[in-house]
């Protein structure tokens, strides 16, 4: 028994399709799904995951790559049962194609706008002369738009439409087994040759296991442009869930991040078995958030955009995490509030409220969308 049915497929064509019945074949979609991962088969399967993670362990083959190069991947409409397999084996998955070609354009042109906006025409993202560097939009604190590879914005509409694409949702269906989801509030990524934020990031984990012990979200990348390996790409180390607890003694604090320490008896192993993972244009990968994993430098003449995208449970009766999206959403900062799905930086990098609202394209939701930003409650329907 799996998620995704006849009728689920049909519905999806039909809303693809731009059907003039779109919401209510949005409502009559995510009600099936609720349906379907409420079976008593669907939700054994995700409660094993979650009891026992991954029987794999680091000596597993290397994760197969498609004919163009890129990391093998599915469509998730259609080949639920090996995009489950591959996800329950390696920790990582990717779904090809959830967001079409001219939407990530759309993104990489937002990127490029805002910047001028921001420095008053004097700072482009083509520049690479010393001298336009110094026109790179900060915050009234210092803080620079762009740092250690991340682009910091988080609230627009541009990013609104790659986090309520349907088959970006239907992803996170699969890996959660359920249909209540809220978008995660995060960021873009950019590594521009021979800049700042171009090197590699080294191997870790985002999940203290002294704090979080056992399964409890994932993370995910969507690439706005094709990242092979040389442009730098996520790079994730299959199985390694298996081993999350040994980070245990290499956290230094309580904090969410942790390093792979060199000394550690594990290094070696796991960082032998680390792979890149090259994705093409409008590929999603997720993982499990005790995988090991980093990204690679660019190395190329090119720009590499991503995008941050993930999506968890909704918490609808966290008057807390409810607040804090909705603030968010007013008022287009990004911060750090775990529980409500809010992933900025502790504390967030570039905060400048007057200037982001002042270029903000706010965000245009659909039917879906307000469901994933917590607009609406999907007991509603």
């Amino acid at each position: 028994m799996y998620i995704i049915d006849d009728r689920i497929r049909q519905l999806v064509q039909e809303i693809e399709n731009c059907s003039p019945r779109s919401d209510s074949l949005m409502a009559e979609l995510v009600r099936a799904l609720q349906v379907n991962c409420a079976k008593p088969e669907v939700q054994a399967r995700y409660k094993a995951y979650r009891q026992t993670g991954h029987s794999s362990a680091l000596d597993l083959p290397p994760m197969p790559l498609d004919e163009n190069g890129f990391l093998k991947g599915f469509d998730p409409l259609t080949q639920e049962a090996e995009f489950l397999q591959f996800w329950q084996t390696y920790g990582i998955v990717v779904s090809k194609s959830v967001v079409s070609a001219a939407l990530c354009e759309r993104v990489i042109a937002r990127m490029h706008e805002v910047c001028l906006q921001l420095s008053d025409g004097k700072f482009s993202l083509d520049s690479s002369t010393p001298d336009d560097q110094a026109h790179m939009p900060v915050d009234a604190t210092g803080v620079a738009l762009m740092t250690r590879g991340f682009f910091e914005l988080y609230h627009d509409d541009a990013i609104a439409a790659l986090r309520q694409a349907l088959r970006v949702y239907l992803h996170h269906v699969l890996l959660w087994g359920r249909a209540d989801l809220w978008t995660t509030f995060d960021r873009l990524g950019i590594k521009r040759p021979a800049q700042e934020g171009a090197e590699a990031l080294p191997l870790h984990v985002d999940q203290n296991p002294n704090v979080h012990p056992h399964f409890r979200t994932v993370q995910g990348v969507l690439a706005l442009r094709h990242c092979p390996a040389e442009r730098g790409t996520f790079v994730g180390v299959p199985g390694s869930p298996r081993h999350f607890h040994a980070y245990g003694e290499m956290a230094k604090n309580q904090g969410e991040y942790v390093e792979l320490d060199p000394n550690h008896p594990l290094y070696e192993a796991l960082s032998q078995a680390a792979q890149l993972c090259p994705l093409a244009q409008g590929d999603l990968i997720s993982w499990d958030s005790r995988t090991t994993h980093a990204n690679s430098a660019n190395l190329s003449n090119e720009t590499r955009y991503v995008a941050y995208i993930c999506a968890g449970p909704a918490a609808e009766d966290n008057q807390e995490a409810v607040a804090a999206r909705a603030e968010a959403l007013q008022t287009g900062i990004g911060k750090n509030v775990r529980d409500a799905l809010m992933h900025a930086s502790k504390p967030p990098r570039f905060t400048d409220p007057e200037r982001l609202q002042a270029v903000r394209q706010v965000e245009t939701l659909t039917f879906l969308g307000n469901l994933l930003y917590g607009n609406t409650r999907y007991d509603s329907l």
